[in-house]
């Protein structure tokens, strides 16, 4: 027993361990001292304390493998001795990690019934439902556990569940939060990410508990078990290397002059402009906040499973991931070798692959994965590809060097995109067949009072659609479209959704260049939502659009209401209450066309003026200088109006471009925007 605690002290404070009695070589502290307290109890079962450290001794680094023989033993004696709370919520949550969830989840239970932790027992036994497949029953002990974080431990183990997942905004949000506005927080915080992705409600936190578990089963830091001790070295974020060959200078330098234009900034980086990236060292490019799992657990708690992988083999151990996002720039990351125990592989972050070897890069950058393309030219050394004329290349052996200015660019790509990796998520839905939609979101009053409304204008390309002729359609072609739409609002966490299957009908098949086109609506609160439109059709057909903010407008100050520009003949309108409101999806329009614009101002003093100023911008133009204006004056009769008016185009050459509408009065104002398209006749 005294061998047992000793030893936990020592792994406590770091010390390089050594073999001894029921301590081969290799093993590790902690691996050690539950042998030697697991030998204690086979001697002495009436022992208490050695239970208590046995089964308030952490995970080993060796991993679950080495705490078989203990938790049999203390499964044994725990009705005969008296295990205190604190050590059935350390044993249940080792049984846990060790997958036995039904054992796990009697000894949380038996923890929480003698007054452990509840905020702790809480969120051990969330996994273990989920794990369990209880997701639902998961789910709700987890938000309730967040609402008993008063003590330290239980703070502490909730901000490390969310901080796997959360953005660093979210993070601060979470550490201003008090206990007792914790639980709706947490929900609003799973509810988004469901909303954001077109989920199932709870769909999200079920993946995230199932990577997680995944990865710590395959990105876990262990230490060997075979020869002496290695100690494991792990890099902080000032440990950014170059490394220099012996006697190379490439010939892309820049000159002199030319560095000493550069920023202060920039003058480390381009004194080692003739180095390449030491990627067989250790650093880092963020701060590492855990030692549990390595960069890869990181990457794929937060992204899961990469849509396309490239790796090595043989020599230096690196892998290159890559993640398709729709309407989005593809995610790339880059991994490389790192001394954590020798075999781990690929296991730590890099910007880029740039200055490894002609085989590495041709492993990695072939095939057109779209991973490193640029690269690729710079393998010739390896027996792939061609020499590119303008090129310059230093050679020694299979090492064919690419240019400093390339390897700038990619490292400060690749810094970016891991910036990027370690700051989201994503749970992308992917569909067989994309129809790719055309969508507006608006959000928008009823004049005849009543709850704001969510208004959805989609069109879909005909030809991407599926449809019958049924008898009973007498002919016509009908389309069956699932529209879903999903919205949360921002401030308080309440879920909303419109599900409804629509069948729509026409005379003919739709041909290329032909749409499908209708409109939804969802009455909500007032207040700001993110929102995601889901349209599915059967054999694996959707999409998805979302929008981060819109605004359902409110009663109070000066307010505008999102712009819709209409079309009249588009086929689809939305009842205002009193009114007509011709919606148009596409947003185009022939040039010399007129364009139906609707908006709602509230917050007006009746008797006061007011200035409206109608600014079309082109969307190319960064300095937003208006191509064409129009103002107007009008004089307010009510708190609350509709504003429709028929905007001529014709003196607007065809182009993408930016409306922006702007009221002023009563010492107020308020700003819109919407876009439209202006194409040839």
């Amino acid at each position: 027993y005294g061998l047992g605690v000793a030893r936990l002290e020592l792994a406590r404070f770091k010390v390089l361990a050594r073999e001894g009695p029921l301590q081969p070589v290799g093993v590790s502290w902690v691996a050690g001292s539950r042998a030697a307290l697991t030998r204690a109890l086979e001697l002495d079962a009436t022992l208490l304390g050695a239970a208590e450290a046995l089964a308030l001794a952490p995970t080993p680094r060796e991993g679950v493998s080495r705490v078989g023989d203990g938790l049999a033993l203390l499964k044994r004696l725990r009705t005969a001795l008296p295990l205190s709370p604190p050590a059935r919520l350390a044993l249940g949550r080792l049984e846990r990690e060790a997958g036995n969830a039904d054992t796990a989840a009697v000894l949380l239970g038996e923890a929480m019934a003698q007054g452990a932790d509840s905020g702790v027992a809480m969120l051990e036994m969330a996994r273990v439902l989920h794990q369990a497949g209880r997701a639902v029953e998961g789910r709700g002990l987890l938000f309730a556990g967040a609402g008993r974080t008063s003590s330290a431990e239980a703070a502490r183990r909730y901000r490390e569940e969310l901080s796997w997942v959360a953005t660093p905004t979210e993070m601060t949000s979470w550490d201003s939060t008090t206990v007792a506005t914790r639980r709706s927080w947490l929900e609003a915080f799973w509810a988004g990410r469901d909303v954001r992705e077109g989920r199932e409600e709870g769909e999200r936190l079920v993946e995230h508990y199932r990577r997680f578990e995944f990865a710590v089963k395959n990105f876990q830091i262990t230490v060997p078990q075979v020869g002496r001790q290695k100690v494991r070295s792990v890099a902080v974020a000032t440990d950014q290397s170059w490394i220099s060959p012996a006697n190379t200078v490439s010939s892309d330098a820049a000159a002199p002059s030319q560095l000493e234009s550069e920023s202060s900034d920039n003058l480390a980086f381009n004194d080692a402009l003739s180095a390449t990236v030491g990627v067989n060292i250790p650093f880092r490019i963020f701060q590492v906040t855990q030692d549990l799992m390595d960069d890869r657990g990181i990457i794929w708690i937060r992204h899961g499973k990469p849509d396309i992988k490239a790796q090595t083999s043989g020599g230096l151990a690196m892998e290159g991931w890559l993640y398709k996002r729709p309407g989005e720039e593809p995610l790339v990351l880059f991994f490389g070798e790192a001394d954590f125990d020798g075999t781990a592989g690929a296991s730590v972050l890099i910007p880029t692959p740039a200055g490894s070897n002609a085989e590495a890069i041709n492993q990695l950058c072939g095939a057109g994965l779209g991973l490193c393309d640029r690269l690729l030219p710079d393998a010739v050394g390896a027996g792939l590809g061609s020499l590119q004329s303008g090129q310059p290349r230093q050679r020694g052996g299979s090492q064919v060097r690419a240019s400093p200015n390339i390897i700038r660019d990619e490292r400060n790509a690749g810094i970016a995109q891991i910036g990027r990796a370690v700051t989201s998520d994503a749970f992308v839905r992917s569909f067989d067949a994309p129809l790719d939609p055309i969508t507006q979101i608006y959000g928008l009053g009823r004049a005849s009072g009543g709850a704001p409304r969510l208004v959805v204008a989609f069109a879909l390309p005909g030809e991407k659609l599926s449809y019958g002729t049924p008898p009973e359609a007498g002919g016509r072609a009908i389309y069956p479209v699932r529209v879903r739409l999903l919205s949360i609002n921002q401030a308080t966490g309440q879920r909303y959704e419109l599900d409804s299957l629509r069948q729509f009908a026409a005379g003919a098949p739709l041909k290329a260049g032909q749409y499908l086109t209708g409109v939804a609506e969802m009455s909500v609160p007032a207040g700001r939502y993110t929102t995601t439109l889901v349209l599915t059709q059967e054999g694996g057909k959707g999409a998805l659009a979302r929008l981060t903010a819109v605004d359902a407008p409110g009663a109070g100050r000066l307010q505008i209401s999102d712009v819709v520009l209409g079309r009249e003949g588009s086929g689809i309108s939305w009842n205002s209450g009193s009114s007509r409101v011709p919606m148009n999806p596409l947003n185009a329009y022939v040039k010399g066309a007129d364009a139906e614009l609707y908006y709602q101002l509230g917050g007006l003093r009746a008797g006061e003026s007011y200035t409206t100023r109608f600014e079309f911008i082109p969307a190319a133009d960064k300095e937003q200088k208006p191509k064409l204006s129009v103002a107007s004056s009008a004089v307010a009769d009510a708190e609350r109006v509709e504003v429709l008016r028929t905007l001529a185009l014709e003196n607007l050459d065809p182009g993408s471009y930016r409306l922006r509408v702007t009221v002023k009065g009563a010492g107020a104002e308020t700003t819109a925007m919407a876009w439209l398209v202006i194409v040839k006749k």
